[in-house]
């Protein structure tokens, strides 16, 4: 049923349910759009260099820089992938922390920004000054049994640095930085058209604001939770799809995979007890309560362990 608009401007429910005033939510409304698109591009592409700086690991004030053995590990990562120089632009840095991190998009001007942390600089257990290292500006008691399972799990071989490497440049060669900044935009131009129609459709602008705000909370956790599925279903086939090109990289890739992930849950294990927060579980993954943002380590650990298994199994039937 539809009303006119006299109704409508008769409307106790405020100015926002008059003629000007819809003209002014449906400005606001576009202009929201736009900014949840930028909001997650932008960072990507034209603030890349500010995004870096963020989050880059600082010595005395100074970009702690990258050694010459991570880069050319770093080489042999693009050569394996067949990256040339000129596919597009591709940095290192370094970050906090022990895990790798990537940003930008490949298909923009402004090219890959790699963050590799520190302990990709290590070469041996004996060679760190464990004293000196500390978690979010935590001391880290290495002399307990957790201690000493962090040390093993985050001091990598050259064959894990290059498997980390090489995922790493992978991951930024998906569609996650596009994708991610359109579904937010859509989710929201989705409950809005469809709040939009049933305000016009069923006069609820004559109604108490009461009733329409039932309507936009349930429209509202229907756009956050159809945000929640686009993106983590994205970041969840991306990791499966990374994972594998990098087992059809060779049985070095395969071997390096089941250590690397390995290396990675043990680390995650050692962190939660020597931290005492939840933000890993009891087995390594990371603590997501509702939402899965990303493949669980232990799945990816198994996937490369069925993939020797089956590798070992084709050698053996092929040697009777």
């Amino acid at each position: 049923m539809c009303y006119s608009l006299n109704k409508l401007k008769k409307s106790r429910s405020g100015y926002f349910t008059t003629a000007n005033g819809r003209k002014i939510t449906f400005f606001l409304a576009g202009t929201t759009a736009v900014g949840l698109l930028l909001i997650n591009f932008v960072p990507h592409t034209i603030g890349l260099n500010y995004y870096k700086n963020f989050i880059q690991c600082y010595r005395d004030g100074q970009p702690l820089p990258i050694s010459e053995k991570v880069n050319e590990r770093f080489r042999r990562a693009k050569e394996i992938l067949n990256i040339k120089k000129d596919n597009y632009p591709i940095e290192t840095f370094s970050v906090f922390g022990f895990d790798l991190f990537n940003a930008g998009y490949t298909k923009s001007r402004f090219g890959v920004k790699i963050g590799i942390p520190v302990n990709y600089d290590y070469d041996s257990i004996e060679s760190v000054k464990w004293d000196q290292i500390k978690y979010l500006n935590k001391d880290i008691n290495w002399d307990t049994e957790n201690g000493k399972l962090l040390k093993h799990s985050i001091v990598l071989t050259e064959g894990e640095q290059i498997f980390g490497l090489c995922k790493a440049l992978l991951q930024a060669q998906a569609h996650g930085v596009i994708l991610n900044s359109i579904y937010p935009t859509f989710s929201f131009i989705t409950i809005y058209t469809i709040a939009r129609y049933l305000n016009l459709s069923l006069g609820l602008l004559a109604r108490p604001l009461s009733l329409r705000m039932v309507m936009y909370t349930i429209l509202g956790f229907f756009g956050y939770g159809s945000w929640c599925f686009m993106k983590d279903y994205t970041q969840i086939s991306s990791d499966t799809e990374v994972d594998k090109r990098l087992s059809a990289l060779g049985p070095e890739f395969v071997t390096a995979g089941i250590n690397f992930y390995d290396k990675q849950l043990s680390k995650n294990i050692a962190l939660r007890e020597l931290m005492g927060d939840d933000t890993y579980t009891a087995k390594g993954n990371v603590n997501y309560i509702l939402r899965q943002k990303s493949l669980p380590l232990t799945i990816r650990k198994s996937f490369f362990e069925d993939m020797c298994r089956k590798k070992n199994e084709e050698l053996a039937s092929s040697a009777i």
